[in-house]
C-alpha cells in the first residue's frame, strides 16, 4: 500500500525542479544541441506527470478498495451480531452467552359493555350467573363499563438441551380477584396468573389448562367461559404421547379441588365454612385423545376425581362426621373445516360431580349435612349434560363472525330442593347461551368487534324473592392489539 503523503511531496518537489529547469532553458538563447537537449527534459517532464497521474489514480484505487472493505467488514459484523441474536423459534431473540430464545408476547385489549337487562358489574358474562328476573339487579336496570382488565403479557422460552428442546411459559393477565372495587383506587387491577409450565420430551409440569379443557378455539369476544365449554387452568403433571400423523394421547395427574353444596351455600377447600370442611385426598386423574388433519380436529377426553369433606376436628364424638364421592366425566369435541377458512364447532359432554370442569356450573356434589333429621351427613354427585354448536364465517379475508349456540342441565339430588332460599340463588338446573359477533382486522394485529351475547338460568327452587329464572343480555364492543 502506498503512503500518499510522501509520494506526494516527492512528486511535487520534482515538479518544482523540472519546472524550474525548463525556465532556465527557455530563458538563456539555445544553440542546436541545446535545443534537442530541452525537446528531451520536456519528453521527460511528461511521462514524469503521466507517472504521476497513474500512481494518483492507484492511491485513489487502493482508498476505494480499502472504504470498501471497511464497509464489507462492519456489514459482515451487524450480520454475524443479528444471526448471534435470532431465536430459534419465529418472533423470537437469542438470550447472549446462552442457548436459550425468548420471545414477548401478548395483547391490550380494551372492551365497552351495556347490559339491557339486570344490572351485572361482572367484567364477562356467564350465563351461570346472569341476573335473576326478580331481584335488585333487575330493578336497576342496565349498566355500562369500560376495561382494560383482561390485557395479556406472557413470556416464552425454548432451550436446547441434551432431551431436545426445553420450553416454558409464563402467562397473566390483570384479572385477580379484588378484595375492594378497583375502579375506587386509579384501576389498580391485580395481576393474574394464567400459565406457568415448563415441557420436554412429552413431559409437562405447572399450571395450564386441564386436558378435559375444550379444544375448538371459539372466536368468542366477551371473556367469559360459554355454556358447556372451558375448562380450569390448574397445577398438573402431564405426558403427551405420539402416535403418529400428530395424533397424541395425554395424560395427566392435576390438582384436585373438593367442592359441594350444603344448605347453608357452596364450601370449597380454600373456605372456611363450617360445619363441613371439604378437603383433597387424590388428584384428579384426567386424559384427552385428540386427532388433528387438515379436516378439522376432533378429541375424546376424561376426567376421574374424588371429593371429600371432613369435619372430625369437633372435641364432641357425635358431632364428627366425614364422607366421599368419586365423579367422572366424558367430552367429545370436533371442529370441521368447510368452506374456505370457515368452520364448525362442536361439544358434547356428560358427567357426574364435574360441575367445576363444564363452565363452572357450580359445585361437583351436594350434601344433606344440617337438614332436618339427618344424622349421618353423606355426598352425592350432581350430574352435568351439556351441548354446543357454533360456526364462523369469513366474510373476507380480514372480516369474520361467528355464531353459537350452548344448552346444559344439571341434575341435583332429591335432597337439595330443601336447601334454604338464598342457596337457591345459585342452584341452575338449566341454562343457555346465545352469541353473535363480527370482527374486523383493518391492518395485522389489530381486532375491532362487537358481539351480542344472551344468555338465560332456571332455578332448581325459588330464590330469596321468589325467582325462577335469569335473563341477561349484553353488547360488547372490543379495540385488540396483539403483540
Amino acid at each position: 500500500m502506498i503512503n500518499s503523503l510522501p509520494f506526494r511531496r516527492g512528486a511535487l518537489m520534482c515538479g518544482t525542479a523540472l519546472a524550474g529547469a525548463l525556465a532556465l532553458a527557455l530563458a538563456v538563447p539555445m544553440a542546436p544541441a541545446q535545443a534537442q537537449s530541452t525537446q528531451t527534459l520536456r519528453l521527460e517532464i511528461n511521462n514524469l506527470q503521466q507517472r504521476l497521474q497513474t500512481l494518483e489514480a492507484q492511491q485513489a484505487e487502493t482508498q476505494r478498495a480499502q472504504q470498501a472493505a471497511t464497509v464489507q467488514a462492519a456489514d459482515a459484523q451487524r450480520t454475524a451480531q443479528a444471526a448471534d441474536l435470532k431465536g430459534s423459534f419465529p418472533g423470537s431473540i437469542r438470550i447472549p452467552g446462552t442457548n436459550t430464545s425468548v420471545r414477548l408476547y401478548g395483547f391490550v385489549r380494551l372492551t365497552g359493555t351495556y347490559d339491557f337487562e339486570g344490572r351485572n358489574r361482572a367484567p364477562f358474562q356467564n350465563s351461570n350467573a346472569v341476573p335473576l328476573t326478580r331481584g335488585p339487579a333487575a330493578r336497576q336496570g342496565g349498566d355500562f363499563a369500560l376495561s382494560a382488565r383482561y390485557s395479556r403479557l406472557g413470556f416464552e422460552t425454548r432451550t436446547d438441551s441434551a432431551w431436545g428442546p426445553v420450553r416454558s411459559v409464563v402467562e397473566m393477565d390483570f384479572g385477580g380477584a379484588q378484595s375492594t372495587a378497583s375502579t375506587t383506587s386509579q384501576n389498580s387491577w391485580i395481576p393474574r396468573l394464567r400459565h406457568a409450565y415448563v415441557e420436554a420430551g412429552g413431559f409437562l409440569a405447572g399450571q395450564t389448562t386441564t386436558l378435559f379443557g375444550d379444544t375448538l378455539a371459539l372466536d368468542m369476544i366477551d371473556f367469559g367461559t360459554f355454556v358447556g365449554l372451558g375448562g380450569p387452568r390448574q397445577a398438573q403433571v402431564r405426558y403427551t404421547a405420539p402416535l403418529g400423523d400428530d395424533v397424541t394421547w395425554a395424560f395427566s395427574l392435576e390438582n384436585p379441588y373438593s367442592d359441594y353444596t350444603y344448605n347453608g351455600g357452596g364450601v370449597l377447600p380454600d373456605s372456611e365454612t363450617t360445619p363441613a370442611v371439604a378437603v383433597n385426598r387424590f388428584p384428579d386423574l384426567v386424559t384427552s385423545f385428540r386427532v388433528p388433519g387438515s379436516w378439522g380436529n376432533v378429541a375424546v377426553q376424561g376426567v376421574l376425581r374424588r371429593i371429600d369433606f371432613n369435619n372430625e376436628a369437633p372435641a364432641v364424638a357425635s358431632q364428627r362426621f366425614s364422607d366421599e364421592t368419586w365423579g367422572y366425566g366424558l367430552a367429545l369435541n370436533g371442529v370441521l373445516n368447510t368452506f374456505g377458512k370457515d368452520r364448525l364447532l362442536a361439544r358434547v359432554a356428560y358427567g357426574e360431580g364435574v360441575g367445576r370442569y363444564i363452565d363452572n356450573m357450580g359445585t361437583g356434589a351436594a350434601s344433606n349435612v344440617g337438614l332436618a333429621g339427618v344424622t349421618d351427613p353423606s355426598l352425592e354427585t350432581n350430574k352435568v349434560t351439556t351441548a354446543m354448536i357454533g360456526y364462523q364465517h369469513f366474510w373476507a379475508d380480514n372480516l369474520r363472525s361467528t355464531v353459537a349456540g350452548g344448552f346444559a342441565r344439571i341434575t341435583y339430588p332429591s335432597f337439595a330442593r330443601q336447601f334454604a332460599a338464598g342457596t337457591q340463588n345459585n342452584q341452575n338446573r338449566d341454562m343457555t347461551q346465545g352469541i353473535a359477533n363480527i370482527i374486523w382486522t383493518p391492518f395485522q394485529n389489530l381486532d375491532l368487534g362487537l358481539e351480542y351475547n344472551v344468555g338465560t338460568r332456571q332455578l332448581l327452587e325459588p330464590s330469596t324473592e321468589g325467582a325462577t329464572r335469569g335473563f341477561g343480555q349484553r353488547v360488547t364492543a372490543l379495540v385488540k392489539y396483539n403483540f
